[in-house]
């Protein structure tokens, strides 16, 4: 996926590491049903086409599995209507993203005090990087308002 030098210094700052040439296959569950990694298989690139672009091609035999403890799959696409949060009281303005106070004492909550939204359900779409630090803003105010003092990272 093409990024911009700025796209991917902000990466870098969240603490993306980024891998290239390979692509998901699934995800590895442990016995309890929780994830616990993610198959991948490293590509390379083939021949181009009529059109110029060369297409991933799986390299056999490099198959590998990624760690993992959560999977975020990110697609920014713009909200579509949520019923089931608007009927607990969180108010979403005219194109249908939540209005979340950004600014206020407790972080990136919702009118319904005990949800918080970030990313592009709150400002549509945008980069991974800048949902992945709204997701951190609002874990540190999900931990203000609960009145837990944690250590700060970023």
């Amino acid at each position: 996926m093409p990024g911009s030098k700025k796209e991917v210094k902000n990466a870098k700052e969240e603490g993306a590491a980024f891998e290239f040439n390979v692509q998901p296959v699934e995800l590895t569950l442990a016995p309890d049903g929780q994830v616990n990694g993610i198959r991948m298989l490293r590509t390379e690139l083939g021949e181009p086409d009529a059109q110029g672009r060369r297409r991933p091609v799986p390299i056999a035999g490099s198959e590998f599995v990624m760690p993992a403890d959560a999977v975020i799959m990110a697609f920014g696409f713009n909200p579509h209507e949520m019923l089931w949060l608007q009927a607990q009281g969180v108010e979403t303005d005219s194109w249908g993203r939540i209005i979340a106070s950004v600014e206020s004492r407790y972080r990136y909550q919702t009118s319904n005090p005990q949800i918080f939204a970030g990313g592009d359900a709150v400002r549509g779409a945008d980069l991974v990087v800048t949902a992945m630090a709204e997701g951190r803003h609002a874990a540190q105010g999900i931990l203000d308002w609960l009145g837990v003092s944690a250590l700060k990272t970023h």
